[in-house]
């Protein structure tokens, strides 16, 4: 595979701006062998040589033989393809080259090279005066491919002239550059020697190199503070979850260790207990030199425990005073297993307490250094060594005891006043500060993956260079200017990635670093997904005929005089088909999306663990949309109508739909499916959390259903009183019930109304009031719809006031959709009415219908203006079908437009709001003075959700 493509295919999409222009580069030096071979042609004219004719060939042979020789000699490639086509006739000298099949990018990429010369000619390049004479080294003659002796050959030598040969050429008086200075390659210079003597061009892809370094660098240091930042304030954040989680299990005294992982609070022996049970077993045979104990002395000294131990106990008691069952399996390797010699017999000579081994593993290590911050141990008056919250230690089992019974020392010297913290919110901080962790390490990850990418192109990029010009400049560039750069080297990535590792570890698997890493690095498995495109096909194909079969059969008399209230049945299936085709749509949202590299994994904040690929997603949909089609064709063709009545297939067909959706096992994507139950559940529950983009998108597709959610209660209400000639009065096209179906339709425009106003209290912004006033004019238009049809669809005064509602709310939310959802519409742009970046570059006419088809169809009220024409309910329908279309064209151009204010903003990772905040910046005191104390000392508050982030800001310029 071409890098170019890799690149392409491997990058961070919305770092794309921020990688190396590899084509770019690849581009000039297409110029400089374009020049090069210019130069060549110019360079043939002005050669002085006699001019032979075959007819005196054989009075000067020896000419041409001594000619020849020198050619052959002598004769270095400039630069050139293997295609015999691209080279200038030796008939004509004033001749060009001639243009290549292909792309100069695309066969410079598939030339094979050879000691500088192209293989594959099929003549003999060294008679072609294109070949320059620039070096005295001797070269082995040429040989030519296929036939030894060809007509076009034995021309071409004829007619051969002699070429003066040129030790070091260098750019003529006239102005015409000529062939640059060659080096030997197994000698490069240096850059301050080499860059003067290279021709313009030359110096052009030089000053381009210089260009993308200097871009790529300053990235990379850019997001490399970012990044210690964060590594920071997480290392900060889980030091207050330590504390938080001290104050949850003083309130919660049964929720003891090592269950404290689980959510609930269970029953669990003491910690000292637990201990006695370890020392009560008998001793392993150890090393005597090796083993170490528990306590440790009072004044510092006598202790086998060596000074690494015991700064691994202090951090341990600091980071996870349980006793991490996963401690037994630790390693200094990390590995997470145990190893013992044959026998069963412990080979380590660290004892035979899980605590020891803990102390001694590579993860216990590692939290120790990361925690640095943490107050070194005092002395206390009576000599006695204290812990890090100032209470003096006390040895074995009291020590652990305190530690968890509340003896903290909170007000003791050092130390700043204690944090007031919510124990009820203990699990809620945990769960946050994790997805911190998570975010972050992937945020190092892909970084580190643009420095890997850079490097290789940077590399790439030098060597296609010394290929095409035989410059030795790869070597001394990389050495000069690369290797000296912030970016060549990870070693603080690699640094922060070893830190969030070893922090994961032992806050969130318990020590066990094999399971962390399990949990950090994964991600999505790649596998084939031909079975499932397979199944697809043929739920689809499956479903036509029998859709087909039941539309002919329902339109036939007698299946209407046979089946009482058909018309209702065929209402009650067009309700279910509107959701469950739009649904389908969706996958084909997807399956643009992935191809057109938009992140939607990123944009939706989906698990990269469990995330559903496009081929995959559209098992689901095509198999629901082929049962209801199923259900459908046995409906009218009255299969079993002895026994099932055809009004039952679709109420079968809503039982099976909903035991699929909510179906606790472990079958049929079960991860996907409750990540979108949650979803529709957090729209119920608007206001009470922060509006995520996947929140307020998830309210935009229910309001393009208000068709099915508005009918909900006439499917109940049919089916209650039974389906037969008086199945109208369910309906509100006029029905008693307006109101039940009105608060129906209106739910999705109220709860993005309140999704509005929650963003607008997060972050102050006037857009996102401005876009809540769009859905509440959409309420007032359903209001006073459903007032109108109340009356019967009379002209009168409740119908001007729909029109006037009508007419707002359809030039309302056009243009909120043009203007602010699409960014649509901006002046100076490539293409009149769109925007200077987009995506789907091979469809630009697919925008200007995107335009004309979106705003006509805000009006489809119009409509249901006219008396005569089709049935009321008819119109209802086809204006429900349009509205899903406008709404599955509209995703497109959403996703697109949210995915290029991620490019714009370099955002790759989701901002994490923590859960501990410092009112005052200047937190920090070293505790000198008492009396300053109260003035310079820590003011620690708990705060849930209080952070805004930077998304809030930057997200309500493409806010929908």
């Amino acid at each position: 595979m071409k890098f170019a493509r890799y690149l392409e295919e491997t990058q961070t999409p919305e770092w794309k701006k921020a990688y190396i222009d590899y084509r770019g580069l690849k581009k000039r030096i297409t110029a400089i062998r374009r020049a090069h071979l210019a130069q060549a042609a110019t360079s043939s004219e002005e050669d002085d040589g006699p001019t032979l004719s075959p007819l005196g060939r054989s009075s000067t042979n020896q000419g041409f033989e001594h000619e020849r020789s020198l050619s052959r000699r002598s004769v270095r490639t400039i630069s050139t393809s293997s295609r015999v086509g691209s080279l200038p006739s030796p008939f004509d000298p004033d001749a060009t080259p001639a243009p290549k099949a292909k792309s100069d990018e695309e066969t410079e990429e598939r030339t094979e090279y050879s000691n500088g010369i192209p293989e594959g000619g099929e003549e003999e390049i060294g008679a072609s005066p294109i070949l320059q004479a620039t070096t005295s080294e001797p070269v082995a003659p040429l040989r030519t491919r296929g036939r030894s002796a060809t007509v076009t050959s034995m021309i071409g030598r004829a007619f051969s002239t002699h070429i003066p040969q040129r030790a070091n050429s260098q750019k003529g008086s006239a102005g015409i550059e000529q062939a640059g200075p060659r080096f030997d390659l197994r000698h490069p210079i240096p850059l301050m020697d080499l860059l003067p003597q290279l021709s313009p061009v030359e110096r052009a892809y030089f000053d381009k190199l210089d260009e993308e370094l200097d871009k790529i660098d300053s990235f990379y240091c850019e997001r490399e503070r970012e990044m210690r930042h964060r590594a920071h304030l997480l290392k900060e954040q889980l030091q207050e979850l330590q504390d938080h989680r001290r104050a949850f299990y003083e309130a919660h005294p049964t929720a003891a260790v090592p269950y404290s992982w689980f959510p609930l609070p269970l029953p669990a022996p003491s910690i000292p207990s637990l201990i006695h049970r370890r020392k009560a077993r008998p001793a392993r045979p150890t090393n005597p030199k090796g083993a170490k104990s528990w306590k440790q002395s009072p004044s510092g000294g006598g202790s086998d425990e060596s000074d690494d131990t015991r700064a691994v106990t202090v951090a341990e008691a600091v980071v996870e005073p349980a006793i991490p069952k996963s401690a037994d399996k630790q390693t200094d390797s990390g590995s997470g297993e145990d190893e013992v010699t044959k026998d069963g017999n412990n080979s380590s000579p660290e004892g035979t307490l899980g605590r020891s081994r803990w102390r001694s593993s590579g993860a216990a290590k590692s939290v120790q250094a990361l925690f640095q911050f943490i107050p070194a141990p005092v002395l206390g008056e009576d000599g006695h060594k204290k812990g890090s919250d100032g209470d003096e230690e006390v040895d074995g089992e009291q020590s652990r005891h305190a530690h968890f019974s509340g003896t903290h020392g909170r007000n003791a010297p050092g130390r700043a006043p204690a944090m007031k913290y919510d124990p009820e919110e203990y699990q809620h901080a945990k769960k946050q500060l994790k997805k911190a962790v998570l975010e972050c390490y992937r945020g190092l990850e892909l970084l580190n993956n643009y420095r890997t990418l850079n490097m290789i192109g940077f590399r790439k990029a030098l060597k296609k260079f010394e290929k095409v010009t035989n410059i030795p400049a790869q070597q001394a560039y990389t050495k000069e200017k690369i290797e000296p750069s912030a970016f060549s080297s990870g070693a603080t990535v690699d640094s922060l990635i070893r830190d969030m590792e070893a922090l994961f570890a032992a806050r969130f698997a318990r020590g066990d670093k094999k399971k962390a890493l399990a949990r950090l690095r994964g991600g999505a498995k790649h596998t084939s997904h031909h079975f499932s495109t397979f199944r697809t096909g043929m739920f689809l194909g499956l479903a036509v005929p029998a859709l087909a079969d039941g539309l002919y059969r329902s339109f036939r008399t007698d299946t209407r005089d046979a089946i009482q209230g058909w018309d209702a049945l065929m209402y009650i299936y067009a309700v279910f088909f509107v959701p469950t085709l739009f649904t389908l749509l969706v996958g084909t949202n997807l399956l643009v999306w992935s191809h057109s590299r938009i992140n939607y994994v990123f944009i939706f904040e989906l698990d990269i663990r469990t995330r559903m690929d496009h081929r995959v997603y559209f098992e689901m949909p095509a198999f629901l949309l082929s049962l209801l089609c199923y259900a459908f064709w046995l409906s009218f063709a009255r299969v079993g109508a002895d026994n099932v009545a055809p009004t039952t297939w679709p109420l079968l067909w809503l039982a099976f739909a909903a035991l699929v959706m909510f179906n606790p096992m472990p079958t049929m994507f079960k991860p996907s499916r409750w990540w979108l139950i949650k979803n529709v559940g957090k729209l119920l529950t608007s206001g009470m959390h922060r509006v995520e983009f996947a929140d307020f998108w998830m309210g935009d597709q229910f309001c393009s259903l208000v068709f099915t959610l508005s009918n909900l209660y006439f499917v109940g209400c049919i089916y209650a009183s039974g389906i037969d000639d008086t199945w109208r009065r369910c309906t509100a096209n006029p029905g008693p019930r307006w109101g039940i179906t009105f608060l129906l339709a209106s739910l999705p425009l109220v709860v993005r109304l309140v999704q509005s106003v929650k963003r607008w209290v997060d972050s102050r912004l006037i857009t996102h009031l401005i876009n809540g006033g769009k859905y509440g004019s959409g309420i007032l238009y359903y209001l006073f719809y459903f007032l109108w049809r109340q009356q019967g669809g009379q002209r009168g005064p409740i119908f001007v006031v729909w029109c006037i509602f009508a007419t707002n709310y359809s030039l309302y939310a056009g243009a909120w959709d043009l203007l602010m959802d699409w960014s649509l519409m901006r002046p100076h742009t490539p293409y009149p009415f769109l925007r200077p970046n987009l995506l789907y570059t091979n469809h630009i006419p697919f925008y200007y219908f995107a335009i004309v088809t979106n705003t006509l169809i805000r009006f489809i009220w119009v409509f249901y203006i006219p008396k005569n024409g089709p049935d009321f309910i008819i119109r209802t329908f086809i204006a429900a079908m349009l509205e899903a279309l406008r709404r599955w064209q509209w995703n497109f151009l959403r996703l697109e437009n949210e995915h290029l204010g991620n490019i714009d903003q370099y955002r790759v990772t989701r901002e994490v709001p923590l859960p501990y905040s410092y009112d005052d910046p200047s937190h920090e005191s070293d505790g000198d003075e008492e009396e300053d104390d109260h003035k310079s000392a820590t003011s620690k508050t708990w705060k849930r959700g209080r952070r805004a982030t930077a998304s809030d800001n930057t997200a309500a310029e493409v806010d929908a």
